[in-house]
């Protein structure tokens, strides 16, 4: 079956009992929580364990370390999405969190509702900034080594390495995980190639490409993986030799 990764979320707040609630609102909208934090310090750690997709960042921390400055730091080393949630609504609080041009702002109490309308808001607002879009009708985003899919009203994360292999398809291309389930994103090999990190694909065929790591054997004319027969088109094969080291 196609493998969809959820949204990993790291909550920075220093209350328990508001921490733990919103980690239940987050399970129930289907997204993994990589750690809860109170301070500076654990969430340096927990960053450095588990690089998240978005962080929920409390502006008042334990200790009275400031989120705001965390904010900040975190931002010089890392490009991630950041969402605050506060009490505080004055504003010098305000003007000083817009130095962050965080990606949300929440005001507790919090609701089901803002927590999902922010996380995937922030999230679509911060792809689009990052990464090249396909088509301005597409849904999908390349970030780092995963591929982001809108599906229905939540983006689903796919690591690009778990593909095993891509059929053109005029203006879209269909991305197999296992070799029967599939999904489509709007894109051509072009602008894939330009997008994706992973060095592991190559185009083999004017329809078709294949990540190496998931060949189990070829030969001139094709190649296999699992059940499946991948063809190799005569315009390719001194590439693929060239890559392989290997002579047919």
């Amino acid at each position: 079956m196609l493998v969809m990764d959820k949204i990993n979320v790291l909550i920075v707040e220093d209350e328990l009992i508001i921490a733990e609630d919103i980690k239940e609102m987050l399970h129930t909208l289907g997204y993994n929580i990589t750690g809860i934090a109170s301070d500076i310090a654990e969430t340096n750690e927990l960053i450095k364990e588990k690089l998240p997709d978005i962080i929920l960042m409390d502006i008042r921390l334990r200790h009275g370390d400031d989120g705001i400055e965390l904010a900040k730091s975190i931002r010089r080393s890392y490009k991630l999405p950041i969402v605050f949630i506060t009490s505080h609504t004055d504003k010098a609080t305000l003007e000083k969190a817009k130095e962050v041009q965080p990606d949300g702002y929440i005001v507790k109490p919090l609701e089901k509702g803002d927590i999902y309308s922010s996380v995937e808001i922030a999230l679509s607002n911060f792809l689009k900034s990052q990464n090249i879009k396909t088509d301005k009708e597409d849904n999908s985003y390349f970030f780092n080594e995963y591929l982001f899919i809108k599906k229905k009203h939540q983006f689903e994360k796919v690591k690009i390495q778990d593909i095993q292999w891509i059929k053109s398809d005029g203006n879209y291309l269909e991305m197999y995980c296992d070799g029967e389930r599939k999904f489509l994103i709007r894109s051509t090999f072009s602008d894939l190639f330009q997008n994706i990190q992973i060095k592991s694909f190559i185009q083999v065929h004017k329809s078709y490409a294949v990540n190496f790591d998931k060949i189990d054997a070829l030969n001139v004319i094709e190649i296999r993986i699992g059940k499946n027969k991948i063809p190799i088109g005569k315009t390719y094969r001194q590439d693929i030799q060239k890559r392989i080291n290997i002579v047919f």
